[in-house]
């Protein structure tokens, strides 16, 4: 039966959304040593990566319809309780990294909690406290004796095999006919920004592109820096030192496109700020 349900599976990821999941492997591939990393120093079973190709493909835009959010799909509750920011300016369920750990730390609470893996994956899919409750209603403490009741969605009845199906794919995509080039692993360096700054701005002074700033940073839900004390804009390796070299030679918000506004009746500074990623101290200034 259980191998039934992962065929399953295995035959959807492999002919009905084939050139979808070869992206998610791609995807995946570019990040896979930093999850490793962080999921080897928390002493999770190494095949726990592969969870985040059921949960997102590794988009870090994935939002669902549960308005989960980024590569391992955190709800806002949930991200907040790990640690994640979560607010106008920052959505770290976005970034790659802050996620990851965060992933890591969840997964392991859930297996201190359930005492099995399986049943950690259902939690981390369905919430702790509606597994708790079926385990309780059904009188059993296996993930699999769950999966025969009606005490938990079908979809976290088809989490763990589509986990599992998944993983076998990953493990070994030759065998099922997915050729994955070797991927460069995503590699950047970090800026001190003691400012706000547009990211088109940003990489100008840093001689990239802002396609290339914005794929580093999506953890940023609009083109502009928060302004915040600091910030640590990532950049491609090599370009931190021109960055920081030509924003010294800026005079203090020159780098800031200015734009005329009328302002309307009720409108806020906060509400113009948002509505062109600015900020309100930038909003108030006369060009």
């Amino acid at each position: 039966m259980r191998t039934r349900k992962i065929d399953k599976h295995i035959q959807f990821f492999t002919f009905h959304i084939r050139d979808r999941f070869e992206l998610w492997l791609s995807r995946l591939e570019r990040h896979r040593p930093m999850v490793e990393q962080i999921f080897a120093e928390f002493n999770l079973p190494a095949d726990l990566i592969f969870l985040s190709l059921v949960e997102s493909g590794f988009n870090t835009n994935a939002v669902s319809r549960s308005k989960a959010v980024g590569p391992w799909q955190f709800i806002k509750s949930t991200a907040k309780t790990y640690g994640l920011r979560v607010d106008s300016w920052i959505d770290e369920r976005r970034d790659p990294v802050k996620s990851t750990l965060a992933a890591a730390q969840y997964l392991r609470d859930l297996y201190h909690l359930f005492g099995s893996w399986p049943l950690a994956m259902a939690a981390y899919n369905a919430g702790e406290r509606r597994v708790g409750r079926a385990l309780a209603r059904a009188h059993a403490d296996d993930y699999w004796d769950l999966t025969d009741t009606k005490l938990i969605k079908r979809e976290t009845k088809e989490y763990v095999p589509r986990f599992l199906a998944a993983t076998l794919i990953a493990k070994d995509p030759s065998r099922y006919g997915f050729l994955i080039s070797p991927q460069p692993p995503v590699e950047y360096e970090e800026a001190v920004l003691t400012r706000p700054i547009h990211l088109r701005v940003a990489a100008k002074a840093a001689g990239v592109t802002y396609e290339e700033l914005k794929a580093l940073n999506p953890e940023l839900r609009k083109d502009l820096t928060p302004p915040d004390p600091t910030y640590r804009l990532k950049v491609p390796v090599g370009s931190k030192d021109l960055l920081l070299s030509n924003l010294a030679t800026y005079p203090d918000w020159k780098h800031v496109q200015a734009k005329r506004y009328q302002v309307r009746r009720g409108e806020t500074l906060l509400h113009i700020a948002t509505r062109y990623s600015s900020h309100p101290r930038l909003a108030a200034r006369r060009p």
